[in-house]
């Protein structure tokens, strides 16, 4: 009997590749059924030549290289999944099969494989189309929750992942399995949801002080009316928001592997999204946001390991790094005879 021999601790886990990626596909299905119930067969013909494109793609590349084929793990076809949730219903059929293609043979196998990739497939592909065929990649629409209803059917959606965000609860199954971890998606979410409820308060104290509304209770009253009124919220509850922070951003070889890290990940991930979709839109912000969270998933991990037995922690390299550059006059510190 052939024994594994490693450090301690071990944790054991009936979670493996197969079961987290063959779940994510299930905790997408309901939504792909809404998608294909309001666009029609447009839809259903993106899916599948998305996942067959994908599956084939992963295929061919590892028998060509004579690697152990391991298209039944799902991971290619979630990723076909995924990309053709983010297309509009209008492509044609041949966009699919290209962005597919190119997300798993460059996305995922020019780094290596399953694991090795520091960019998400889906959003290396969806970057490379909507920058090479900006016309066929432009929604026709931009999704606007205005009422609960929009969470249930949004009618004004361009997407195929903005038909329903409701749907999108699957995610928190995941969650509650511990099949990925909640510190991303959470610190993601709030963070969407501060920074907007930030801004506005901002505006809305300029706003009023500008007028000369001095009285306290006036004041208050006023701002709760402007909060109210502004239309910029709404647009960050959007189903491919919530997308973004259920699927995209939890994806493990390109998130940190610290607790710590995996939070400052979902902050970065949120202040990104959050800037590029409120100077431009939501749709494409998320996608931009996280790709680019991407960049310093692995700068944040490596900041964020517990420091070795003896050496300084990362706070102590920075208030170290700090002091050095004060002036010694204007320290309180012991001063050390050198």
């Amino acid at each position: 009997m052939a024994y594994t021999i490693s450090a301690p601790p071990h944790k054991k886990t009936r979670l493996d590749f197969k079961t987290l990626n063959i779940s994510k596909i299930i905790a997408l299905l309901p939504l792909c059924f809404a998608a294909i119930y309001f666009f029609g067969i447009p839809a259903l013909g993106i899916i599948i030549a998305c996942v067959l494109a994908a599956v084939a793609t992963e295929f061919g590349i590892q028998t060509i290289f004579k690697q152990k084929v391991t298209i039944a793990d799902g991971h290619a076809a979630l990723t076909g999944l995924m990309l053709a949730l983010l297309m509009p219903p209008e492509v044609p059929l041949w966009l699919p099969v290209v962005g597919s293609f190119f997300a798993i043979a460059v996305g995922k196998h020019a780094f290596g494989g399953a694991g090795s990739y520091i960019f998400t497939p889906v959003l290396v592909s969806w970057v490379f189309i909507r920058s090479a065929w900006p016309h066929l990649m432009t929604p026709a629409s931009i999704p606007h929750i205005s009422q609960f209803s929009d969470l249930i059917l949004e009618t004004g959606a361009g997407l195929m992942v903005d038909v329903s965000p409701i749907l999108l609860v699957g995610g928190l199954y995941l969650i509650y399995k511990r099949y990925v971890d909640w510190r991303v998606p959470f610190a993601f979410f709030v963070t969407m949801i501060a920074l907007p409820q930030t801004m506005l308060f901002i505006s809305g104290v300029i706003a009023l002080v500008h007028e000369g509304v001095l009285n306290p209770l006036m004041y208050m009253s006023q701002l709760f009316t402007f909060l109210d009124m502004s239309p910029e919220l709404p647009y960050s509850m959007i189903g491919i928001v919530f997308f973004g922070i259920l699927f995209l951003a939890t994806d493990t070889p390109t998130s940190p592997v610290t607790k710590s890290g995996r939070v400052i990940y979902g902050i970065t991930c949120g202040v990104l999204v959050f800037i590029y979709g409120y100077f431009s839109n939501y749709v494409d912000g998320v996608l931009y946001g996280i790709f680019l969270a991407n960049c310093v998933a692995s700068y944040i991990e490596v900041n964020t390991m517990p420091a070795s037995f003896g050496t300084k922690s990362l706070p102590e390299k920075v208030y170290r790094n700090v002091m050095d550059k004060i002036p010694a006059s204007l320290k309180f510190e012991v001063m050390k005879n050198e």
